[in-house]
């Protein structure tokens, strides 16, 4: 990825809003006993943000301390990852309707264990080799008993060689 993109892609994630620091949310969690119902839908920042070899798929950031902190990842054909309350998981796409390229589409679904939902907006923008930005994106994640966050985002959709 040349300069520029990086530089454009770090703009649309600083336009999309901030959080917290994940090593502050981490430490809360981990201080913590249960999770409250609100942790239980608090995005934190995911260890690995690349796409595997020879896959397609989408990678979406939010602000953290004025920082693109990854938090969502999804490989067409296989699974979303995200971490809530500090806990890795796993997400199955459930629906994708809208305008598709490179596995993903605008609007996609995804179930998670105990009912979580959580739902992945964005709109394709910029093209590049290879791939495409995602601009104006929102993760929505909603716990079986109501509780929900919505963060805004943006990211990339595109396939590896």
């Amino acid at each position: 990825m040349s300069a520029r993109y990086i530089i454009l892609l770090v703009s649309v994630a600083a336009a999309a809003g901030c959080a917290t620091n994940p090593a502050q949310r981490q430490q809360a969690v981990s201080n913590a006993a249960p999770l409250s119902p609100e942790a239980a839908v608090t995005l934190n920042a995911l260890a690995d943000a690349s796409l595997p070899s020879s896959s397609c798929g989408m990678i979406l950031w939010t602000l953290d301390q004025n920082r693109p902190a990854p938090i969502f990842r999804y490989v067409a054909g296989k699974s979303a990852e995200i971490v809530i309350g500090g806990k890795p998981l796993e997400l199955a796409r459930t629906e994708g309707t809208g305008a598709a390229g490179f596995g993903v589409f605008e609007r996609q679904t995804f179930a998670g264990p105990d009912g979580l939902t959580v739902k992945v907006e964005s709109r394709f923008s910029l093209g590049f080799d290879g791939g495409s930005y995602l601009e104006r994106g929102l993760v929505s994640v909603e716990s079986p008993d109501g509780w929900r966050a919505v963060s805004p985002a943006a990211g990339i959709a595109g396939c590896r060689n």
